[in-house]
């Protein structure tokens, strides 16, 4: 198991597998159907609740059950109640997201809460790098982009859902 924490993003390369392959599917299921949402409408659905999926299992297990394994590859204390916490945020924003598979009303409140969590994660860990000269694998690279990358691809997508639906 603890080479699983070896390796720097996994869990994002994993959720954007998921996403893509979730997507995939769905799309050719319905391919020669009449469907309820648009193509742009099922992205952002299974981009968004797939997303809180993740952060509910990320904070479950990385930041819980594995916290010390997690604090090592960022480069963090261990044995630290911080973890934790940080593990109980992550399931209750990822829990909104969550639930905007079935209720859109939740994207919003989600994207807000992804956006402030994810540009703040960013931000501490350049600031980690350059006050603590921490590059541990997972301070760095994918993770710090994506922290700032993925919340502005869920807000085109809502804004771009909002329209096309006027919702």
């Amino acid at each position: 198991m603890r080479a699983f924490f070896e390796i720097s993003g996994l869990n994002i390369y994993i959720q954007l597998a998921v996403t893509i392959i979730s997507i995939s599917l769905h799309l050719f299921n319905t391919r020669n159907t009449q469907r309820k949402e648009s193509v742009l409408e099922i992205i952002a659905i299974y981009t968004i609740g797939l997303s809180g999926w993740f952060s509910i299992m990320s904070g479950l297990f990385g930041h819980i059950i594995y916290a010390d394994e997690v604090a090592a590859s960022i480069g963090w204390p261990l044995d630290s109640g911080f973890q934790m916490e940080l593990g109980f945020a992550s399931i209750g924003i990822g829990l909104v997201g969550f639930l905007g598979f079935w209720n859109r009303a939740y994207w919003l409140p989600f994207i807000i809460m992804k956006f402030v969590f994810g540009w703040g994660a960013g931000y501490t860990h350049i600031l980690h790098m350059l006050q603590h000269n921490n590059f541990s694998p997972s301070n760095t690279g994918v993770i710090v982009y994506w922290d700032f990358l993925f919340p502005l691809v869920m807000i085109v997508l809502y804004l771009s859902n909002r329209r096309q639906s006027n919702f």
